[in-house]
């Protein structure tokens, strides 16, 4: 659910505020309307579910029950996002099937498909909830310079989601590892980053090309699929 700049107005405490010019390329600060600051608590908070599994010992691969667990957590975020979209969605979009769906199922069917490596399912939560995240906070917060190859984008929001994402998806691919029960030895920090951050850049790239396709998908899909080869290209040699 993460588009920095988007035509038309957003609403801020009931009055309609125009957008700064897609080419603008000065850089400022603009505080957020309310609207976004909810629609951000919504879009980063289900990464900080990553974090409660650093707290529990859980069987690698994971077990039948704490599938159903993942699965229930997705479904039951999913049907609250939606139930209350109308409350952030902005001018022009649907009902946000596409946006939730396209999050919720990257996660999920990472999560299955790997029931073995559930660091890959996590870290692209957390590519999702942080990276994509901070790139719509801190783009729309802070604008600048635009991008070459999209102008509704700008490298603030490019950078944050390469930071912040690479960071803190670092740290839960990191903190995964660390499973007592994993197959496969833990890794330092620094190795979780360099594992984890071709798969954050790519992502931050899909999201930042202009496209008809939900950002939710198109970095779902890269993020998982970059993951997935770094982890067993670099991590089973």
């Amino acid at each position: 659910m993460s588009t920095e700049l988007k035509p038309g107005t957003l609403q801020r405490g009931g009055t309609q505020v125009a957008p700064p010019p897609a080419g603008t390329d000065t850089w400022g600060f603009t505080p957020l309307p309310y609207r976004e600051v909810k629609r951000r608590f919504w879009h980063i908070c289900p990464g900080i579910l990553a974090f409660g599994l650093h707290l529990f010992s859980h069987r690698d691969p994971i077990s039948p029950t704490l599938r159903w667990i993942i699965l229930g957590c997705c479904v039951v975020i999913g049907m609250r996002i939606l139930a209350g979209f109308r409350q952030v969605r902005r001018r022009g979009e649907g009902a946000g099937v596409a946006a939730v769906s396209g999050y919720a199922l990257s996660v999920l069917l990472t999560v299955l498909v790997f029931p073995g490596d559930l660091e890959i399912g996590v870290s692209v939560l957390s590519i999702l909830a942080f990276g994509d995240g901070s790139a719509t906070l801190l783009g729309m917060m802070f604008r600048g310079p635009r991008l070459p190859w999209n102008s509704a984008k700008s490298w603030s929001g490019l950078t944050g989601f390469t930071v912040v994402g690479t960071l803190m998806t670092s740290w839960i691919y990191w903190g995964e590892t660390r499973n007592p029960e994993s197959l496969s030895p833990a890794v330092s920090f620094l190795t979780a980053m360099l594992l984890v951050s071709p798969a954050v850049v790519a992502a931050a790239l899909a999201e930042s090309l202009r496209s008809r396709v939900n950002d939710n998908v198109r970095v779902g899909i890269v993020s998982a699929a970059v993951l997935a080869s770094v982890h067993f290209l670099f991590r089973t040699l």
